[in-house]
């Protein structure tokens, strides 16, 4: 949308596909090496710079804000046509706001106040900051907002405002005992919780009966502080991480719209996918433009440095393998979350080594950078932020993350980045505004599943390695999945969706089991791993072992629970020293009968109602398919991902692929490639993917387009008998722009 048609530049660089880097964070290089460094960026074919602004660093005196320096950046930018991303960091208050409000800290469990008002933006740009709950430092903040906002809207080159970088309270920066960095327990959000809660339960009756509770009035309400594993904690964490921080993002984007005229687009992102929450989505109906962060070098499963592994005895192209789903998995959660009325952004996209202290990994290959963006775009990436143009100068981070070389002249990576820039600026608006055709496949997430098992030990890597699991075994068979919430769900949108996937389902609330129950009654599919409602969403026990719900639905009743040794290529879930049965198999029955099926942590057996067996063991009936309403239900006694994640368990990927072509979802493949498309007008972006370890060559059904580019070679391709030929090298991918 054109916010000022007389605007021409600002109106240009919103027609673009945003593809920058960001230039200026305190620590700096100095200023004129920066200056230069915009040219280059621009020569290699960027189009925009992010500048960081720190608050305590430009506002060191209550109200003698310096912007110099921000401003000339600008201005050297606005110079040769580039775009600016302001972000400003506010988590770094300055020291007269700290002294002036000593009351504004966060307050842990134990009524501690976090204390760290040093002026630096390492080791998280000031996070967790104060509480901005908090009426004095909030009414600071919003001065200073203002003040920056009404100052610098004047530049036309500025197309968007940041306005919170990497999203939370990132606790892992702080104690290991959990009670002493949870937050924040000071009388004003405290205050707020308790009004929400009023506003969620009404009647004080009806929360203590939910949370097995003895409150006399509401004044009185705590959330717990030492033991967590309570019903309270449920409504506790739902409170803080969407409740707390999606308001600070809206107040942070109300307060620069006000001020800019020109009503620019406001951007957040976070560090990376909260997998298996839903709290992404609820920060992107915040903001205009949401994203992540991307990191390959940080991630588990990358092939760019050996020594990040989490996967034992591995060949290089089994990483590479998994590193092509698993980067994917990264993106398509953060799409689904942002959904259509938003723009996805990548806000820090690693640009060179990753540097951490002494260590350092290998520098990124060309390579790496060309496969690494096209499994972005791939994944409906709508804009892109390198981090960083020069190898960082700081401390922790020294020597890392740099595009470019130490004195600001163009690498190879770099040179290859430039050039994808350009080559899908000459079709921005299919890659700014195309569409990801709608997948049939959904793949069930939950906060309240999420809280559970955040605090319920081993928990939380048995739902984050299902979802992973089903994800990847899904990309590389070629079908595409979204992400769908809780919220979603009651509100109606499984619908959209053929089959849903309910991963590690042990939590489940009443109300999400009864609207999953009416989906499969409407004619949906549901295919649940084991124990689905084993405890209510307040970690309640349903002592039948399944919800109602649910046991209606895959007509059985819960027989027995085992544990089972793992058949892992990764690292175990629980401690070995745990009691496990030996490793088990299901052997299929009916139309399964020639299948097996490994389980993997659990052995949930079941006792038939209406449902017919379709695995068993010698422990009793493993797996059932019910027919229910219009739809079926698939009830399979093991956690399935974690079965599907290993690369060597052909025999289970067999059985779920025999299950997965009986409900009829079809695969999106041309030949031997996978294909995922992204689709504008009379545009289509194809991006064929070769996964295999070896150079594939494949003859492409064409026949409804009369001109066929691959983008980054810059050339059309010969069309013969309505059919293209094309080679891809192994574990790469090709674009291809369709024109009809």
């Amino acid at each position: 949308m054109i916010r000022n048609e007389k605007e021409l530049l600002t109106k240009n660089m919103w027609d673009k596909f945003i593809f920058g880097t960001q230039i200026y964070r305190v620590p700096s290089l100095p200023l004129q090496e920066l200056k230069q460094d915009i040219h280059t960026i621009k020569d290699l074919g960027f189009n925009s710079v992010k500048i960081q602004i720190s608050w305590c660093i430009v506002e060191k005196i209550k109200g003698e804000i310096n912007l110099a320096e921000i401003e000339e950046l600008i201005i050297e930018a606005r110079r040769v046509e580039m775009g600016v991303c302001l972000l400003i960091t506010l988590e770094q208050i300055p020291m007269w706001v700290w002294r002036k409000y000593p009351d504004c800290r966060l307050l842990n469990a134990q009524n501690e106040p976090h204390e760290d008002p040093t002026q630096y933006l390492l080791p998280a740009d000031g996070k967790p900051g104060p509480c901005w709950d908090h009426p004095g430092v909030r009414q600071e903040a919003e001065q200073f907002l203002s003040l920056v906002a009404q100052r610098l809207s004047k530049y036309k080159n500025i197309i968007a405002w940041n306005v919170w970088q990497e999203i939370g309270f990132w606790e892992e920066q702080g104690p290991t005992r959990s009670s002493e960095n949870i937050y924040c327990y000071c009388p004003h959000t405290l205050k707020l919780f308790r009004k929400w809660l009023e506003q969620k339960y009404k009647d004080l009756k009806y929360l203590n009966n939910t949370w097995k509770s003895g409150f006399g009035n509401w004044e009185g309400i705590e959330p717990p502080r030492r033991f967590m594993m309570v019903p309270s904690w449920i409504d506790w964490q739902y409170f803080m991480n969407i409740i707390y921080l999606s308001n600070i993002l809206k107040w942070r984007r109300e307060i620069i719209q006000k001020n800019d005229p020109l009503n620019r687009q406001m951007m957040a992102h976070v560090d990376i996918p909260t997998f298996g929450s839903e709290r992404d989505g609820e920060y992107a109906k915040e903001t205009d433009i949401f994203g992540t962060s991307f990191y390959p070098s940080w991630i588990s499963f990358s092939a760019n440095d050996s020594s990040c592994f989490k996967i034992k005895n591995q060949s290089k192209d089994k990483i590479l393998h998994y590193e092509l789903s698993r980067f994917s998995m990264h993106f398509d959660y953060i799409r689904s979350a942002v959904r259509k009325e938003k723009e996805f952004y990548l806000g820090e996209f690693q640009g060179g080594p990753f540097g951490y202290g002494i260590y350092i990994t290998p520098e990124p290959t060309p390579e790496d950078i060309r496969r690494w963006l096209l499994i972005a775009l791939s994944g409906g990436t709508q804009g892109i932020y390198f981090w960083n143009h020069r190898p960082d100068i700081f401390w922790r981070e020294m020597h890392g993350f740099g595009l470019c070389n130490w004195d600001g002249s163009p690498t190879e990576r770099a040179r290859e980045a430039g050039h994808i820039s350009k080559a899908i600026n000459r079709h921005s608006s299919l890659f700014k505004q195309g569409y990801f055709p709608p997948p049939q496949t959904a793949i069930v997430v939950n906060e309240d599943l999420y809280s559970f098992v955040k605090v319920t030990p081993y928990a939380l890597k048995c739902l984050q390695y299902s979802l992973a699991g089903w994800y990847q075994f899904l990309w590389h068979k070629g079908i595409w999945v979204d992400f769908i919430g809780a919220d979603q769900i009651l509100q109606g949108s499984l619908k959209n969706y053929k089959v849903a996937i309910l991963p590690f389902p042990i939590a489940l609330g009443n109300e999400l089991a009864e609207t999953l129950k009416s989906y499969v009654s409407d004619g949906g599919m549901l295919i649940s791993e084991a124990c689905p409602g084993r405890v209510d969403k307040y970690g309640l026990a349903n002592l039948p072992g399944l919800a109602k719900a649910m046991r209606e639905l895959f007509g059985v009743e819960h027989a027995n629970l085992h544990f089972c040794q793992e058949w892992n290529d990764i690292e175990s879930t629980l401690d070995k020293h745990n009691n496990k049965i030996p490793s088990i198999s299901s052997v299929g029955r009916g139309a399964y009968q020639s299948y097996t099926m490994k389980a993997n942590l659990y052995i949930e057996t079941y006792k038939l109602t209406h449902g017919t067996p379709i695995l068993s063991c010698t422990k009793g009936i493993t797996g059932v398919i019910n027919n229910y309403g219009q739809g079926k239900g698939i009830l399979l006694g093991t956690l399935v991902g974690h079965t599907l994640l290993p690369l060597n368990n052909t025999k289970t990927k067999c059985f779920i692929s025999k299950l997965i072509k009986d409900l009829e979802i079809k695969p999106e493949l041309c030949g031997k490639f996978l294909r995922r498309r992204r689709v504008y007008n009379e545009k289509e972006a194809w991006f064929l993917i070769n996964d295999s370890n070896k150079q594939v060559t494949e003859s492409i059904d064409v026949a409804n387009f009369i001109r066929v580019e691959d983008i980054l070679k810059n050339k059309t391709l010969d069309i013969k008998n309505n059919k293209i030929a094309i080679a891809i090298k192994s574990f790469s991918i090709h674009c291809l722009v369709m024109s009809k």
